[in-house]
């Protein structure tokens, strides 16, 4: 991981690398990796004490300084927040109820720092919940509703009322958006953390003006055919989260399904195109069936013949490149064409589909190709 190597890391004191280490290599505090931003020292020494991190929340970063003393190693950290009403004259018992591996803080726990962090993100989350509360009926009912009324839980949802520590104008509910991923094809990029996250901003005088996006992790955005292929339906002022969120993880699991329906059948027309030319294959995608290749003789002309399959086959035709194995370019390549105006129906039998395309290569294209591959030759 790119975190457990940043550079700051080697100028931090001995006593305080293991615990920041350990809070950049962990994934249980937040919905994305933490940042090491800058580091100084509190005492002029050779080692930093003191570091800034960026940490995700709500589509935005929290800003957090996180104050050692190398001198007192025992002492525990002291925190500077960019969110200057956060725990702003914080009393005892506010800590020892929120925070109490603060007020406990434990030197020779590797997990020390990384567990402080974790509950004052939980502490957090209750006061922007607090702030929504205070924001009139619409952002509380969304809030109690969404947790109350759906299967969405709290651990599920971050809020944050933006700007902070002013008279927010914008109210943010990012969403974790939870699936069963794990029924997707295989893939060659296949991710451990694939998620979803609905971010959802309020504004406007009433809040009756929404914005709804959808932030995918990169596998699963590439597994679903890129971000074109996402357009989630807009909240309307007269919706709540309760009926919304619930209609976003169905046209989610659609996708899903969608998803496995078109890799079963680039699967099929392979087997297909396998069966129909078993002794001319010369290799093909085994994992995600995207395309596969064969040699092709007509008339003592052989030429090779890739085919394709977009994400969204069969809905999408395959496109058919015709190969020469004889000819060049001036470019020192071998020469080949696209098949544009091949027969194709999405509606056809994979059967049918995979000998009609092979039935005009070899009756239609083959001898124009030819043709043009002699025409073309520079060597």
């Amino acid at each position: 991981m790119l975190n457990q190597q940043h550079p700051l890391l080697n100028t931090i004191d001995s006593y305080i690398e293991p615990l920041l280490k350990r809070v950049l290599q962990s994934k249980r505090l937040g919905y994305g990796p933490i940042k090491l931003d800058s580091a100084s020292s509190s005492c002029d020494k050779n080692k930093n004490d003191c570091f800034k991190l960026a940490i995700p929340y709500a589509g935005e970063n929290l800003v957090w300084n996180v104050l050692f003393d190398s001198q007192c190693p025992e002492m525990g950290p002291d925190f500077i927040f960019n969110d200057q009403n956060f725990l702003m004259d914080p009393d005892i018992d506010i800590l020892s109820t929120w925070v109490p591996s603060l007020v406990k803080w434990n030197p020779h726990d590797t997990d020390a720092l990384l567990n402080v962090l974790n509950e004052l993100l939980l502490y957090y989350k209750e006061h922007q919940i607090q702030l929504l509360g205070k924001q009139g009926e619409r952002l509380q009912v969304e809030y109690s509703t969404l947790i109350g009324e759906t299967e969405i839980s709290k651990e599920d949802i971050e809020v944050m009322m933006l700007p902070l520590g002013l008279k927010p104008v914008e109210a943010r509910f990012l969403i974790r958006i939870s699936v069963d991923y794990s029924r997707l094809p295989p893939r060659t990029n296949k991710s451990q953390s694939e998620e979803a996250m609905l971010l959802v901003t309020f504004y406007g005088p009433d809040w009756n003006r929404i914005l709804s996006q959808l932030f995918l992790s990169k596998t699963l955005e590439e597994a679903f055919g890129g971000t074109e292929s996402l357009h989630i339906p807009p909240l309307p002022p007269n919706k709540y989260l309760m009926d919304y969120v619930p209609e976003v993880i169905k046209f989610m699991e659609e996708k899903i399904n969608s998803v496995i329906q078109c890799f079963e059948s680039r699967k099929d027309f392979i087997v297909g195109l396998f069966l129909f030319q078993r002794g001319s294959l010369l290799e093909y995608d085994a994992t995600e069936f995207n395309w596969i290749s064969i040699l092709l003789e007509h008339r003592d002309f052989h030429f090779i013949v890739h085919f394709h399959l977009p994400s969204s086959f069969p809905k999408e035709k395959p496109q058919i490149t015709l190969q020469s194995v004889y000819h060049m370019t001036s470019q020192g390549t071998l020469y080949n064409e696209v098949l544009n105006d091949v027969p194709y129906s999405p509606r056809w039998p994979i059967r049918i589909m995979v000998d009609k395309l092979l039935t005009y290569i070899v009756e239609n294209a083959v001898q124009k190709f030819q043709a043009n591959s002699i025409r073309n030759n520079r060597f």
